[in-house]
């Protein structure tokens, strides 16, 4: 893919269209990512991001997006779910 910003899922490298994430997104990505390893989340996980060009971190929380830059790193704990 041309273009995009190129975001870690944990610790995974991926790039996406645009710079704006959804929550459901980056569950989608985690899933994908994870596919070959037959893990799956099901629920709703917590997700914590961390950009370090900025020194911003926080929660991604359902129904919310975030304005992503190139090495934005998201941690997703599929143990965490509700």
């Amino acid at each position: 893919m041309i273009g995009g910003t190129e975001i870690f899922v944990s610790g995974r490298q991926y790039k996406v269209p645009g710079d704006i994430v959804t929550y459901d997104q980056i569950v989608k990505i985690w899933n994908e990512l994870h596919e070959p390893e037959g893990k799956h989340i099901i629920g709703t996980p917590g997700i914590d991001y961390e950009d370090d060009a900025k020194g911003d971190d926080g929660v991604l929380l359902p129904d919310k997006d975030l304005r992503v830059k190139d090495g934005t790193s998201f941690t997703v704990d599929p143990e965490h779910v509700s």
